[in-house]
């Protein structure tokens, strides 16, 4: 939807000042900036049209205005202005880097943690991201009465034991399946939707257990998706700071949240933006994540595919200020691990 110039000064007006105040904005506080020469009533009718179309909403009836998350992704998209990282910073983060780190993850861990100091947010990171896997072989080993072992093959061997019993004969035949079907995809071939597409091909052509298939398919799709990708946090107290947060329960389950690594690397691996990119409030999957907002660029080992920076804050952050900082940082790892690369 098409804003008209004014409208447009006071929305980012209104996402500027509740970004550095928390508090719901007024017409008042907005008529005070230099660049807008509006009087309160003129502010204040814009500001119930860009109520009325989605970008601001009235908390309480005698209350100002705070941005929505389309507000939000509006001034993300073509209002905020370019923020300029301080050459004192951009100097010290080249000689943060030029330290005699010669281990890949103490050179990811440090780059959290000067990502978390520019922002001053929590900081996600995930190291170089392997290959992919590829799917060699899947074998059924009855072990008893009442167990089977389930071995899948990739780059390494990994096997699980089923509490459920299985003959030779509907081993090999549910092996057979398998492998007729999965054999040499890799991990990026292997959705869910391509594993029911193999349960409902094997049910048809075999009279096996569904509960006994539901299991193997369950590890085999885990094994060969499972992304062993180390993530670290930085600065995770930073949410404390800031008022959305003041509630114990809130805060606490923010904490649980990401302390959980299956959490992170589910919420970081499915991010397949390019560049520089925001997920604002509803756009994130997650509810505990719908008060958030999660700005992610990707970095580089060399020529090759890298790893993953993640800021993630209130929805009220700056925007601006996190997106310099990440392109800045992620530049500079860029240009370390190319040296590594380089130079063994």
């Amino acid at each position: 939807m098409d804003l008209s110039d004014r409208k447009r000064k006071i929305l980012q007006a209104v996402i500027d000042e509740y970004i550095g105040t928390a508090e719901p904005v007024g017409s008042r506080a907005i008529s005070k900036r230099d660049n807008l020469n509006l009087s309160s009533a003129t502010i204040r009718n814009e500001m119930a049209d860009l109520e009325d179309m989605g970008y601001l909403i009235q908390p309480h009836t005698s209350a100002g205005r705070i941005p929505s998350d389309e507000g939000y992704r509006f001034y993300v998209n073509s209002l905020m202005e370019r923020y300029q990282v301080g050459m004192e910073a951009i100097i010290e983060l080249q000689k943060a880097f030029q330290m005699r780190i010669t281990r890949l993850d103490q050179i990811i861990k440090y780059a959290g943690s000067i990502a978390s100091s520019l922002t001053d947010y929590a900081t996600i990171i995930t190291a170089p991201q392997r290959g992919e896997s590829m799917l060699r072989k899947v074998d059924l080993v009855p072990i008893s009465n009442e167990k089977t072992t389930v071995v899948v093959v990739t780059e390494t061997v990994r096997s699980h034991v089923i509490n459920m019993a299985l003959s030779d004969d509907e081993c090999n035949i549910l092996a057979t399946a398998l492998n007729k079907y999965l054999k040499g995809l890799t991990s990026k071939d292997v959705t869910i939707d391509k594993m029911r597409e193999v349960s409902d091909r094997i049910k048809e052509r075999t009279k096996l257990d569904e509960e006994v298939l539901a299991r193997v398919l369950k590890f085999v799709f885990e094994t060969i998706t499972d992304d062993d990708t180390e993530i670290y946090v930085s600065n995770m107290q930073s949410i404390l700071k800031y008022p959305e947060y003041r509630d114990v329960n809130k805060a606490g389950k923010m904490f649980s949240f990401l302390e959980n690594k299956d959490n992170l690397r589910r919420l970081i691996m499915s991010d397949n933006g390019e560049g520089i990119h925001a997920k604002i409030g509803s756009e994130n999957e997650d509810e505990i994540l719908k008060d958030c907002s999660l700005v992610t660029v990707d970095y580089s080992l060399g020529d090759n595919r890298g790893g993953k920076i993640s800021v993630i804050g209130p929805k009220r952050m700056n925007y601006s200020k996190v997106f310099a900082s990440l392109d800045t940082i992620s530049g500079e790892i860029d240009k370390i691990l190319r040296y590594y690369t380089n130079n063994g």
